[in-house]
């Protein structure tokens, strides 16, 4: 991500996890002193389903922190439902697909353009977190939002070189308490 960029991401997405059967980041915001976005690539990504588990095991740090941690999987809620009951996960699994199917209104693309449905390689893309998904190299990734001000604002995303180099819980929660001091 470019240094000083900033971007305003607002969600509100199906959750598959535990609480609400809704999470929007507006509730996160009055609550919490950061959002801390864990990107899944798919859900038949080993390196996810890995770094999902590592991640609920470290949520209590994140909360301690006043951070929360959300997960977005592009994919359906039923599928992060499974995600949630599978790996036993702690933390909310948002269903954030983009919709494959081609908007009439204008995009950057231009009139009647839409976004694809999936990268090059074939990994589902994201909407709600798409700015996050912008803002690194490769998925499983991590983008903390700044809930300090009117919109919870990007400060920070990471992700890897490859896959298998997606922040540990230990740099996540290190990078976001950066973020936010």
């Amino acid at each position: 991500m470019s240094d000083g960029m900033q971007w305003i991401v607002r969600f509100e997405l199906p959750n598959g996890g535990p609480g609400p059967e809704t999470v929007a980041s507006d509730d996160l915001a009055a609550e919490y002193d950061a959002i801390a976005v864990l990107l899944f690539r798919d859900h038949y990504c080993q390196v996810s389903r890995d770094r999902a588990a590592a991640y609920s095991d470290a949520v209590d740090a994140f909360l301690d922190e006043g951070i929360a941690l959300v997960a977005g999987l592009p994919d359906s809620e039923d599928r992060a439902d499974y995600w949630r009951e599978r790996y036993d996960l702690d933390f909310p699994v948002l269903a954030d697909a983009a919709d494959a199917t081609p908007d009439t209104e204008e995009t950057a693309a231009g009139p009647g353009a839409s976004a694809p449905a999936a990268m090059a390689d074939g990994t589902p893309r994201f909407d709600a977190f798409a700015d996050v998904e912008l803002g690194v190299d490769s998925l499983p990734a991590v983008g903390v939002l700044d809930t300090s001000s009117k919109f919870p604002r990007l400060v920070h995303a990471e992700g890897g070189d490859t896959i298998q180099d997606c922040p540990s819980p230990e740099g996540a929660l290190d990078a976001a308490t950066d973020a936010v001091e």
